[in-house]
């Protein structure tokens, strides 16, 4: 058999050049926390403490970062000071996503389990050509387990035996824990310093079922989108002068950050010797085509401020946001309105109050009406927000109490 001549039809096309780094295409959605300790019926709940997160976007140069005091968690242990950041950024080869926590030592089980400073780190990267890596870091110092010293830097996901001389197995402590996966067009690099797990009762009360982590990183890489969505909205919400939660949000419901839908209704709302409210329900929808738009809307009913101080038979708090074409001005709109409302001693606020309208109340403290606030790529209204200037109920002088609340963005 003669020799194989390929003869070409027509002169070869160019091949494309991968793309700079620059236009490497991805998303961007990674976390990091110092210590989370739960147990099987949430009776115990420590954490996330000194949490960060970077999500819903594509873009570089972003950076978050968190930091909280030692805590102590009762028949659990001690653990020291924790912080944590998150960037995004642009490298010679592609795009990268980095999470970092450091926590200061621990102590934990009575002793059974000790360490000095406690580091993860792990990082995800999407090269020109479309290729993904990570890497996985995790330093533990003066690490002693049951007694024994650990060293420094242990193999991904070792395993011990969590056994007691008296006691027996009680579980299992793992070092350096590592994930890396790409699912669905996501890719996620995971790191967990140390993780305790309870597997059999013997410790005073901790349950089975008791799980804590220690240093926590996850670098996360998602398809890119046409425009990337954020918002929530909620009914009431209580918060100290320190920021710490008083009252949660009720009737809370998230935009989806690909789009979607989402709800969360309630029957009645209430912060003990404040307010009462009736029926409340949040909703959200976001869509990517045929251009992104996100909207949430909150309504709420019947609303009762100290014994008929503040009243609206209905509050509506409705925004959105939208952007016809990829990289575009971004378009927000806020729709909100109020039902009959009144305040005591204040005949010239109505329900046609403007934006942004402050009023002082007395008993009260300072009141601002349907407030507003915009980004370039966002809006965020908050038709009711009481600073407190004396306690009320089990809230002290200085918080502040939010109702009828949402939020709409989309952005790159």
């Amino acid at each position: 058999m003669g020799a194989l001549t390929l003869v070409a039809a027509g002169p070869l096309a160019a091949q494309a050049a991968d793309p700079t780094p620059a236009q490497v295409q991805t998303g961007f959605s990674s976390s990091a926390y110092g210590s989370y300790i739960v147990n099987a019926d949430k009776s115990l709940v420590s954490g996330p403490t000194a949490s960060s997160t970077i999500s819903c976007t594509a873009a570089t140069g972003k950076t978050s970062s968190n930091n909280v005091a030692a805590t102590n968690v009762p028949l659990v242990g001690s653990v020291g000071a924790a912080q944590t950041n998150i960037k995004t950024l642009l490298t010679a080869t592609g795009k990268r996503t980095e999470a970092n926590s450091t926590i200061a030592g621990a102590t934990l089980l009575g002793g059974l389990i000790s360490a000095g400073t406690i580091t993860s780190k792990s990082t995800a990267d999407k090269s020109t050509t479309g290729a993904y890596s990570g890497t996985n870091e995790t330093t533990i110092a003066d690490l002693k387990v049951l007694g024994i010293a650990v060293k420094a830097s242990p193999a991904p996901n070792t395993v011990i035996d969590l056994k007691d001389p008296l006691l027996g197995s009680l579980g299992k402590v793992t070092l350096n824990g590592q994930e890396k996966r790409l699912v669905n067009g996501t890719y996620q690099v995971a790191t967990t310093a140390i993780r305790v797990q309870i597997l059999k009762a013997g410790l005073p009360g901790l349950n089975i079922g008791t799980d804590i982590r220690l240093g926590v990183s996850a670098a996360k890489l998602t398809p890119p989108q046409a425009g990337y969505f954020t918002g929530n909205g909620f009914s009431t919400k209580a918060s100290l002068l320190s920021g710490l939660v008083k009252s949660g949000a009720t009737a809370y419901a998230e935009v989806k950050c690909a789009g979607g839908t989402s709800t969360a209704n309630v029957a009645g709302a209430s912060i003990p010797g404040v307010l009462t409210a009736g029926a409340a329900t949040t909703n959200t929808n976001a869509t990517l085509t045929p251009a992104p738009k996100v909207t949430v809307i909150n309504t709420l009913a019947g609303l009762n401020v100290l014994g008929g101080l503040i009243t609206a038979d209905a509050i509506k708090a409705e925004t959105s946001a939208s952007r016809a074409t990829a990289g575009g001005t971004v378009t927000l709109t806020d729709t909100s309105t109020f039902t009959n409302l009144k305040i005591k001693g204040l005949a010239s606020i109505n329900a046609s109050v403007a934006p942004n309208t402050v009023v002082q109340v007395a008993g009260l403290g300072k009141v601002t009406l349907h407030k507003v606030f915009k980004s370039s790529s966002s809006v965020a209204v908050v038709m009711v927000e009481i600073v407190l200037e004396q306690a009320l109920g089990a809230l002290p002088t200085g918080s502040k109490i939010q109702i009828g609340s949402a939020s709409s963005g989309v952005h790159s």
